[in-house]
């Protein structure tokens, strides 16, 4: 019977050290890698630097303002939308995996997203940052203007 205990117990103990080397290996950065092992998204925070275009507009109709091509995205967020033209972005081959069509739900606090419309904040510099999901939906967490 003691046997048996011993057994189950070196059992039970490789399998959690298997699964803590595997967890290890999805928490890669990896577009491809979809959810991790806990059945969350496997990608860090997302960091991007742009302007405030307008407020209240549609993509379409700033990229019709627009000739020349640029990097617009619409912000949605249940208070209201706006477009932005985004300069930097950190880790750009998540965007072009996880942000196009370049419209983006945003999920955060309204005071949050009232700050990135404010009035005052329009066509200067703001850096966000915050989670962007495979489901093309940002999870905002900061918003701090620059200029």
């Amino acid at each position: 019977m003691a046997k048996l205990g011993k057994r189950i117990g070196i059992g039970l103990t490789t399998a959690l050290l298997l699964a803590g080397m595997t967890t290890g290996t999805h928490a890669q950065a990896v577009p491809s890698a979809g959810l991790s092992a806990f059945g969350g998204e496997a990608r860090g925070l997302t960091e991007f630097t742009g302007k405030v275009i307008c407020v209240g507009c549609t993509l379409t109709e700033v990229q019709a303002a627009h000739s020349e091509q640029r990097d617009f995205y619409q912000l949605s967020h249940r208070t209201g939308q706006v477009v932005m033209e985004v300069q930097t972005k950190r880790e750009p081959q998540v965007w072009s995996y996880f942000a196009l069509p370049p419209r983006l739900a945003v999920r955060c606090q309204d005071e949050l997203f009232a700050k990135l419309t404010a009035e005052q904040n329009l066509f200067k510099e703001v850096a966000v940052t915050g989670l962007l999901r495979n489901m093309r939906t940002l999870d905002m967490y900061d918003v701090t203007v620059k200029g």
